[in-house]
């Protein structure tokens, strides 16, 4: 059961995915509203864990080969680059994360980051070190409609993708060929983005560890993660919703780098790597 472009109530459809990916959104104009249609989304669709992305635009790309231009719900290694070829790329960026895996494990002794090499890479991603193959969701509504519309804009972007429910801090889905990591229960209260944007990332099973058991040679889309899209709300009139009570999270608790221990670090690392 999703919500579609031409729809103005849920509707069951075997078309979710890369056909929402594609369409424009479907319009809601007040906070009440994506509340109450996101509640919606969850009494209709109890198989599924429901993860949340926000974006104050929709990014869209037009992949060769595949039907349509489809939002681009990529993990940021996997995101093309117009002047370079993507084999290259994709080897190139690959040692970057091979690089900053090793120093993270170095400089940061939690016992997770040694056993886990998707902890790591969930960490990376998240402090935004360098790119990997994991994307950054949120279980928490509120944290998405703060990153969709929290900057004053009037219009922004939520993505409600489906997930089979969770098992533990990293879930494996073997019918989904999915993997999903939970970073609260693995990073400690000095790491306070984790816990502050209840950060999760979700990524390919198996693991994409390097660009030859990628999907380099079957097209883009397959590690794109529109494929797994159940609504794409277009969010508008958001600079309104303060009247209904909505209240965007402050930036600096998204991103409370002067009292996060670990942010130092992480930026040393992307100094270092860079260098």
């Amino acid at each position: 059961m999703l919500f579609l472009d031409d729809e103005a109530d849920i509707v069951a459809s075997d078309r979710p995915g890369l056909p929402v990916a594609a369409k424009k959104g479907h319009v809601v104009s007040s906070y009440r509203e994506v509340l109450k249609k996101v509640a919606a989304l969850h009494f209709h669709n109890p198989r599924f864990k429901l993860l949340f992305r926000g974006q104050g635009k929709d990014y869209k790309l037009n992949i060769r080969g595949e039907k349509g231009v489809h939002s681009c719900l990529y993990p940021t290694i996997f995101r093309p680059h117009s002047s370079k070829p993507r084999k290259d790329l994709l080897d190139a960026r690959f040692q970057i994360l091979l690089s900053a895996e090793k120093l993270l494990k170095e400089r940061v002794s939690e016992r997770a980051i040694w056993d886990h090499q998707l902890v790591r890479w969930a960490i990376l991603q998240h402090y935004g070190v360098c790119d990997t193959p994991l994307l950054d969701v949120t279980q928490s509504l509120q944290i998405a409609l703060s990153f969709a519309c929290g900057n004053g804009e009037d219009e922004g972007f939520l993505y409600v993708l489906a997930f089979p429910q969770l098992t533990g801090p990293i879930s494996v889905a073997l019918e989904s060929l999915t993997q999903v990591i939970d970073l609260s229960p693995v990073c400690p209260p000095q790491a306070l983005r984790p816990h502050f944007q209840t950060g999760v990332l979700v990524g390919d099973y198996p693991t994409v560890t390097h660009r030859e058991v990628s999907h380099d040679g079957k097209g883009m889309i397959g590690n794109s993660f529109a494929c797994r899209l159940l609504t794409k709300f277009r969010l508008t009139n958001c600079r309104s919703w303060v009247q209904e009570g909505f209240s965007a999270t402050p930036y600096n608790i998204l991103f409370p780098d002067q009292d996060d221990e670990w942010f130092p670090v992480m930026q040393k690392i992307k100094g270092d790597i860079v260098a």
